[in-house]
Parts: C-alpha cells; structure tokens; sequence
C-alpha cells in the first residue's frame, strides 16, 4: 500500500501538459531499466500474493460445499456467491498487468458481479420457500409498508405476488444492463469513442457510467427493500451476514472505483512523467480489489460456512464433480431471464381474476338484497303484498318476469370460448352476463330461495 501511494504523491508532483482525454491507457512500465520497475514489480507480486491467498481460500470453501452438496437448491447459489472472490481477484491482477486490455477484462467481471447478485437473491427467496407459491404463502398476513427512502412516502403491500415480482425484476435487470454496457463499453473503445477518463456526455463513458450507477441502484434497493420485509422470516439462516458479504465486494468496488475516476476528475490524482492520472487509478483500483478480496474471503467463510449441511450427515458426502457441474450450469438463470414475460402474463391473470372476485362479490351482495325484496306467494290466491305482485300468478309460473341472475346454463354456453373466465365456471358465466347486460326470463323455482329467509316478511305482509 505504501508503494503505491508513493506512486500517487509523485505523479501528483510530477505533472506534465494536458493530454487527449480519449488517448489510449499506456500501462505501467516492466522495463527493467526503466525508473519505475523495481516498484511497479513489488506492486503486483503483492497483488498476485493476495489474490493467490484469497483464491485459495474461496475455492477451499467451495470445495467443501460440493463435498456436502446435500441441498442443492441454496449450495447452488451459495457457491456462486464465493467464486466471486477468486474472478475479482484474477481479473484485477490481469488488469494490473495488461492495463491497456482493462476494458476487455472488466467484461468477465462486470458479468459475473451482475450474475452474483442475482444468485443472492434468489438464495433469498429460497430461503422462504422453493417455488412461488410457496414463497407467497409465507408472505401472508405481512401488513403494508412503506418503501424506504427517498420513496418513504408511499406504500407497498408485501403479502402479494407483485411484491415478489417486482423485486425479483429490478435485480434481474441489473444482470442483463451490466453485461450490456460493458459490452457497448468494449464496442466503442474499438472505435475510440468510450474515452475512460472523460465526464462529457459526447463521449460514450460518462453514459455507461450512469446507466450502470442507475441500474446497480435499482438493484441494490429492490434487494434491499425485500430484505427489510423477510429477514425476520429467514433469520436463522443469518441473513445479515450475508447481506454484509455480497454488499462488501459488489458496491463498495464499484462506488470505489467511482470515487477515484472523481479524483481524476478533480486533478487530484494527476498524470506524470511515467504514469497518466488512469494509470495510477488503475493501479490503485487493482490493488484494493485483491486486498479487499482476502477480507471478502474471510467473510465468506463467517457467512456461508459449509457446516450448516453436514447437520444430520455427518459421514456423508456427495460426489465433487456433479455437484460442480450443477453449480456452475447457468441454465437457471437463463430460463429466469426467458420466463420473465411469461411472469407478468401470469401477474395480469392473477390481477384479472382478483377483479372478478370482487366484483362478483358486489354482484352476490345485490343479488341477495334483490331476492330479499321478491314477494313470495306460499299458496295463497293473494300474493305477499296485497295483489301487486310483479307476476302474473304463481312463483313457479314459466312466464314470470322476475329480473334475477342470468340462468347459469344460459351464459354458460356463450361464454365457454372466452380466456377470460375459467372453463365451467358459474362465477365466470354471471360476471359475464352482467356485463353483456343479460337478463334471463327463466322462472325462479321455490328451491332456489331459502324460504326461512323470507318467513317474517311473509307474516308482516299478509298483516
């Protein structure tokens, strides 16, 4: 650490004329007799030792997982989680050496921090449960919330599927945006057209740079705001733990790296003789990435420790290689990607049906309040309300003109080929017939009205 902030208070004292913003990364020097080698050499073979270290501890962990691959469900994820460390790890020694391919190296990090973050996610709502359905029933009787801030002002219901949902998709987009950007980032470098270290929105880095700031952010509150709701659901899965591992390395890198561009920006960092401004914010970057690594890796081993599935099995072990395969298959996550639309299909149906339910639970309540006020005939020459009667004779006369519901079998036959109501279904044919404005001259036998119902308001009318 000390080396390079030598290297940073020299190239700040060592400035030179101003240079083209969008001039390609020149590179640390390995000349051996150049001036800045022996340092530039002790640099990165600290960095190659801490990535080594770190590497070696997160493929230990991960080894020991496949070992005891028993629940293949939240291992999956979990596994996931830790080869984050050695890939920051080798891509930022990478960088560190070939600095002037940094842009096609941060495309493999950039992919696999997007596809981490996801895969915390979804351990999340594994914990709650493995489908759904299942996680939907644990969310019952939960009350409205509101969003954290800045949305604190409005409200959210976390006891439905759109919950669930909408949550799942802002972290779900942050793993297609991310790869994206990097990729268009890759594009636009081969054209010179991204200009790294340029905060003007002619060049293509100050929007890639917003985009990903945008999208990590919408991420980063979906997760969180979702956390907020369930931790106490799943706590004894130590989900804060967790929450402080992934948090560590896939923000506090980036806002990290935001932070040094904004030296740049401000001349803090400058360029030199031997070094321009990025190449020391490379450099930089690069170290505190694989010192950051070790840390992440001893949290990792606190946050997911492969004990909590060697419980009940102590002897047992599971076959490294398939279980490897399993974890590292990203099928999982490309058929979550694929079945999105289908998601929202099936939230608008769900939304649909919610809206029939309550309207038919509307038309039920006016439908019983109409039947209250039908005059009954018990057998009487007179009807119940003295001779005006809304028939003409009996209740069971087949031209009684009663406005009841609409005859089930009636409606049923229209409705059958329409997708909106559910095949068979009465509630369906009647809120269907109401909204065609349907009525049925059908007779209302004396079996379809409860007559106990009705027995005071017979007396009192006959009175």
């Amino acid at each position: 650490m000390s080396t390079l902030l030598h290297l940073l208070v020299r190239s700040s004292n060592e400035t030179v004329s101003e240079e083209d913003e969008c001039a390609a990364l020149k590179g640390p020097t390995f000349d051996p007799n150049s001036d800045e080698y022996t340092a530039v050499m002790i640099a990165w073979c600290v960095t190659i030792g801490l990535a080594i270290l770190a590497s070696a501890a997160s493929f230990w962990l991960c080894f020991r997982h496949f070992q005891h691959y028993h629940n293949p469900v939240h291992q999956r994820q979990i596994v996931r989680i830790l080869l984050m460390v050695p890939v920051y790890a080798f891509c930022s020694t990478l960088s560190f050496r070939l600095i002037q391919y940094t842009v096609y190296i941060d495309i493999v990090r950039d992919c696999y921090e997007a596809f981490v973050l996801y895969s915390f996610y979804i351990l999340l709502t594994n914990y709650l449960g493995p489908t759904l359905e299942a996680q939907h029933e644990r969310m019952q009787g939960k009350p409205k919330m509101r969003y954290p801030a800045p949305l604190c002002c409005l409200w959210y219901n976390p006891s439905g599927y759109a919950f669930l949902l909408n949550t799942k998709f802002l972290v779900l987009q942050y793993v297609v945006v991310r790869p994206a950007t990097t990729t268009l980032a890759m594009i636009l470098s081969a054209f010179n057209l991204l200009c790294p270290t340029s905060s003007s929105p002619s060049h293509g880095q100050f929007w890639i740079t917003y985009i990903n700031l945008i999208s990590s952010t919408l991420a980063m509150y979906g997760l969180f705001t979702f956390y907020i709701v369930v931790h106490h659901d799943i706590k004894e899965y130590k989900p804060l733990w967790k929450v402080i591992a992934v948090k560590f390395i896939v923000f506090f890198t980036f806002w990290q790296s935001l932070l040094l561009d904004a030296l740049v920006a401000m001349h803090v960092i400058k360029s030199s003789t031997t070094y321009s401004s990025e190449n020391a914010t490379d450099l930089i970057q690069s170290f505190l990435i694989c010192t950051e690594m070790v840390i992440a890796a001893l949290l990792h081993m606190k946050a997911f420790p492969y004990s909590e599935f060697t419980q009940g099995t102590p002897g047992s072990r599971t076959r490294v290689l398939p279980s490897m395969l399993d974890a590292l298959s990203p099928m999982h996550i490309l058929y979550d990607i694929t079945s999105a639309p289908g998601d929202v299909r099936a939230q608008r149906r769900r939304r649909k049906a919610k809206k029939r339910n309550r309207i038919l639970g509307q038309f039920d309540d006016a439908f019983e309040d109409r039947i209250s006020m039908i005059d009954v005939e018990l057998g009487s020459p007179r009807t119940a309300s003295g001779g005006k009667s809304p028939g003409k004779g009996r209740m069971d006369s087949p031209l009684s003109p009663l406005k009841t519901a609409v005859g089930v079998n009636d409606i049923r036959e229209e409705s059958e080929d329409d997708s909106e109501y559910e095949s068979g279904s009465d509630e369906g044919a009647l809120v269907g017939a109401r909204s065609r404005d349907f009525q049925s001259h059908d007779p209302l036998y004396m079996g379809d009205v409860s007559l106990e119902d009705f027995q005071g308001d017979v007396k009192r009318s006959d009175l």
